[in-house]
């Protein structure tokens, strides 16, 4: 923990020497700008010299240039958070919220926060407010990757290359440590436009879901943890046999991924920005109409025909689950980090052992493993200033942003204030508090945090450590590390992802919206309808016809989009 601490502050310092190199280079920007709207009325340049407040060219802002709070005369800025941010369950408004309050007040900034409505669908809420583009809130937390082009070239967002290195130098220097994160921040032309989330340890931190075994059932079984599918599939019959248990998941995280890398096929069934597609040797394909794809299909549906897979498991979320996982339905599934963490803590409140554990994923039974969940520690949470912003506003809209990116930014924004929800313990390591530890409710620390979920900032490795017991972050390890080459782990839980940041032409975002929209949709169907059977899978014309049914919904016009679209986002 102390090491995986250590690294966080050495990005941190890192981001300073970037900021050097490029100050040394001459790396200021090319556009023009006005006074900051932050501490004063001039910037030291990373060169020591005032740099001129009143247009023309400006230089760079060294990190840690800016002084918080903000002296600022805008008096508020707007902020809307889709996901991420939102309130705790137990606050009825931001004034009631810890990390709420504590920002305003660490960046010296009055923010009017809003959220999508209680029980609304929030992709749906957020795309409601863009349709009315002249009364957005100032800054916009969604997902806006994909059309990011569009947006600015509508002049919806601010373009934000000509002020980032001397509104956000903390931010900007961030970028310069690793070409992965400069490149998604920015569109196909160079242009800025955001501020992201980051995992401090990369692949470590985004491969949270895996499988999941009841160790006590295991030894009362004699058996060991399984390694290859077929080893794991005589565990779901071992089980079923002795303890009339069957293989389930919440479909919220089946969704995702479940275990089709020991089959050879990539991705999950959900067809969206972020999941179905995937690159291989430079291709872009989309994972469902793979021949290995048809292979998972027909392992799962052959256990369903046995009665080995709960018939629920198509509806099931995380909520649902937990009665089949208290009452002995279940002893082997899919989930997360944090869902075996709660399981364990709810049996162990009811009296009961805690008994699950992380086990790896199944390879085929020659060794061979195409892919699992997992991400390259870069979010795809997008934070965006609205052209409802002034220019001034604009100004203070960064700074506030950069704040994250700053040490103490980033500690309060993983931990909440000193003192309060977190201390230093004798290791130079930040702790929860008992404030946050001995809290019944579901998650404290969210209360005092923003990094949990991910928004505009660096999630601390250490933040996730102290969420989760020893047994999940465990299972999280043995999850990501598969083998002892990092090159290797990387490229299973990363490398065929089909990259965070790409994003489409205006006229290629219009393509897909008239094209694609039926491709996630009958994906999604034609799963269901592999899975129990009201499809044969096995069926030669059956998956011939679900193939060219595929192709009459565009499937190789959407596939050349996005293939340009990833061509374009390496030449970046």
């Amino acid at each position: 923990m102390k090491q995986r601490w250590k690294k966080l502050v050495s990005v941190l310092g890192t981001t300073v020497l970037a900021a050097s190199m490029l100050a040394g280079c001459g790396g200021s920007s090319d556009g023009s700008s006005s006074a900051s709207s932050g501490k004063s009325e001039t910037v030291t340049s990373s060169s020591g010299e005032d740099a001129s407040t009143s247009g023309g060219e400006t230089a760079a802002a060294e990190p840690g240039s800016i002084t918080y709070p903000l002296q600022t005369d805008v008096d508020s800025i707007s902020w809307y958070a889709q996901e991420g941010i939102t309130l705790h369950e137990k606050f009825k408004n931001a004034s009631e919220s810890p990390f709420h309050v504590g920002l305003a007040k660490n960046v010296g900034v009055t923010i009017d926060w809003s959220f999508p409505t209680t029980g609304a669908d929030a992709s749906t809420f957020t795309n409601t407010l863009l349709a009315d583009p002249e009364s957005l809130p100032n800054i916009m937390q969604g997902y806006f990757m994909e059309n990011a082009s569009q947006y600015i070239d509508d002049g919806i967002i601010w373009d934000l290359t000509d002020y980032i290195q001397q509104y956000a130098p903390d931010y900007y220097a961030f970028l310069q440590t690793n070409p992965a994160y400069d490149k998604a921040m920015k569109d196909d032309q160079g242009r800025y436009y955001t501020f992201g989330f980051f995992r401090e340890d990369g692949g470590w931190n985004d491969s949270y879901e895996g499988p999941v075994v009841r160790k006590d059932w295991l030894d009362e079984c004699g058996l060991e943890a399984p390694k290859t599918i077929s080893e794991f599939e005589n565990v779901i019959r071992v089980f079923n046999e002795k303890y009339g248990a069957t293989f389930d998941a919440s479909a919220t995280r089946i969704i995702d991924m479940g275990i089709c890398g020991a089959f050879g096929a990539y991705g999950s069934y959900q067809v969206n920005q972020n999941y179905g597609w995937y690159v291989k040797d430079g291709k872009v394909q989309l994972a469902a109409a793979q021949d290995e794809w048809r292979d998972y299909l027909s392992w799962l549906n052959k256990l369903w025909d046995e009665g080995l897979i709960d018939q629920d498991m198509m509806s099931e979320d995380d909520t649902t689950i937990k009665d089949k996982i208290h009452n002995d339905k279940c002893g082997i599934t899919y989930t997360s980090m944090g869902q075996i963490n709660l399981w364990n803590k709810e049996a162990e409140a009811a009296g009961k052992e805690a008994v699950w554990i992380g086990i790896p994923y199944p390879t085929a039974d020659d060794g061979s493993l195409s892919c699992v969940f997992g991400g390259p520690g870069i979010g795809k949470h997008t934070t965006v200033i609205t052209t409802t912003a002034d220019e001034e506003t604009l100004k203070v809209c960064m700074e506030v942003l950069n704040y994250a990116y700053t040490e103490e930014g980033m500690l309060y924004w993983n931990y909440g204030t000193e003192g309060e929800s977190w201390e230093y313990d004798e290791n130079g390591v930040p702790q929860f508090t008992s404030l946050v530890t001995d809290d019944p409710d579901t998650d404290p620390m969210t209360k005092y945090n923003g990094a949990t979920w991910g928004s505009c900032c660096i999630q601390a490795t250490n933040l996730l450590y102290q969420k989760n017991s020893q047994v999940a972050v465990e299972a999280n390890d043995t999850w990501y590390y598969i083998y002892d080459d990092e090159a290797k782990n990387l490229e299973v839980t990363s490398g065929w992802r089909y990259p965070v940041g790409v994003s489409f032409t205006v006229e290629e975002s219009d393509k897909l919206d008239e094209i694609a929209a039926n491709i996630p949709t009958y994906v999604s169907e034609n799963y269901a309808a592999f899975l129990t059977g009201s499809k044969d899978v096995d069926d030669d014309a059956v998956w011939e016809a679900y193939l060219n049914d595929l192709e009459s919904y565009n499937l190789s016009a959407v596939l050349e989009v996005r293939q340009a679209a990833y061509d374009r986002y390496l030449e970046r």
